[in-house]
């Protein structure tokens, strides 16, 4: 590895981990893999190619720059851009055959003004508001875009009608998760009233796939366990319990090097403030990641790596690019280079993204996406 902190990808894990949710999949219920946020930190190009070999044919993302990414990778793929999109950035839509969100009459008539501009057709998802509150359209607002689409022909296709669930991971709000359903399943029948037959029709995320019993339409949208991270408690008793049955295992690792090791006489301070005086001959060994790595500052003096299978607290204040931990544990000597693990399995030892996130009070999905993108995404195995 040519360099000092890096990710790795393990590719049985991503591959074990479709086949599995695929496996729980309804009859005409597709895979779609959601690979925004750099693949929540794990690289989009890289997880979208291992997809692309295991059968998915279906993505998701937020953004224009992302389905070129994917488009690279999966030349014949189906890519959902479910973000907002500026009006200067469509024309890559367009070229791309990426699936465009519309939420009302302006992201209609942009779209639209665009395609007739290049000549070439626009694809849309028609983004429904059912109850999250985010992106999407209901009542006057869809009538309107039903309305408006009727001088839109030849230039803007409806292909999809989607929606997102506010609360599928928690069980007590299960008959909310019902209730965005229904309105969904009505919304689609107002749509197609008006003759339009969408291909793809879906709702369900993660979540709902693996916990709810509902019609899922066509695709069931899996992010988060895809990378074998689970979003709740909840979903992960169903997940190893329930009907919907799947063995799940964690696809990201996080490794760094030393940088450099020193002994540190007591009374001496470690980092900026300093926050940690130690109190004893302290060996401390200097590590080449900080928050802009996205190893976040308020891990400073209550997380820990592991070195040689030896868990190693932070001493001090994590810092941009550097902090301290305390090595006197580690059996054997430490140089420049030893491999460290911030997060994953060394030994007896896991760090685990719920680890981290339970220290920062967040959620497992932060503590991976924020993972600097420029680091190296090395797939392994």
């Amino acid at each position: 590895m040519h360099a000092k902190t890096w990710v790795e990808i393990s590719a049985p894990a991503l591959r074990s981990n479709i086949r599995e949710l695929m496996a729980t999949l309804s009859p005409g219920v597709s895979f779609c893999a959601i690979v925004k946020a750099n693949a929540y930190g794990h690289g989009t190009a890289q997880v979208a190619s291992i997809a692309v070999q295991e059968g998915v044919k279906l993505f998701g993302v937020d953004s224009v720059d992302e389905a070129l990414v994917v488009r690279a990778v999966a030349p014949k793929a189906s890519i959902f851009i479910m973000g907002a999109t500026i009006p200067e950035r469509l024309e890559d839509v367009i070229n791309v055959r990426a699936i465009q969100a519309i939420y009302d009459v302006g992201s209609l008539k942009a779209i639209r003004e665009t395609a007739r501009l290049l000549g070439k057709p626009a694809l849309v998802t028609i983004e429904l508001e059912t109850g999250l509150h985010r992106l999407g359209a209901e009542g006057r607002e869809l009538s309107a875009m039903l309305d408006e689409l009727k001088f839109s022909c030849g230039l803007v296709y409806v292909v999809s009608v989607a929606s997102h669930l506010s609360s599928a991971e928690d069980l007590p709000m299960a008959g909310l998760t019902s209730g965005q359903y229904d309105r969904f399943w009505k919304a689609v029948s107002e749509i197609q009233t008006k003759g339009h037959q969408p291909e793809h029709l879906h709702i369900a995320c993660s979540a709902a796939g693996i916990m709810h019993e509902l019609n899922h339409g066509t695709q069931i949208r899996y992010g988060i366990v895809m990378y074998g991270l689970w979003p709740s408690l909840d979903v992960r008793r169903a997940g190893t319990l329930g009907k919907h049955h799947a063995d799940l295992k964690p696809v990201l690792s996080w490794k760094t090097t030393i940088a450099q090791v020193k002994d540190v006489s007591a009374g001496a301070g470690i980092s900026y403030g300093p926050t940690v005086v130690v109190n004893r001959l302290t060996r401390v060994a200097v590590l080449p990641v900080g928050y802009y790595d996205g190893y976040d500052r308020a891990l400073s003096g209550i997380s820990s790596v592991v070195i040689h299978g030896t868990k190693c607290p932070i001493l001090g204040r994590v810092c941009m690019n550097m902090f301290m931990v305390d090595v006197s544990t580690v059996p054997g000597t430490l140089s420049a280079n030893t491999p460290v693990t911030l997060l994953g399995r060394d030994g007896i030892h896991t760090i685990t993204a719920e680890d981290i996130a339970d220290k920062l009070g967040t959620i497992n999905y932060e503590v991976v996406t924020r993972i600097n993108p420029l680091l190296p995404r090395v797939i392994v195995g």
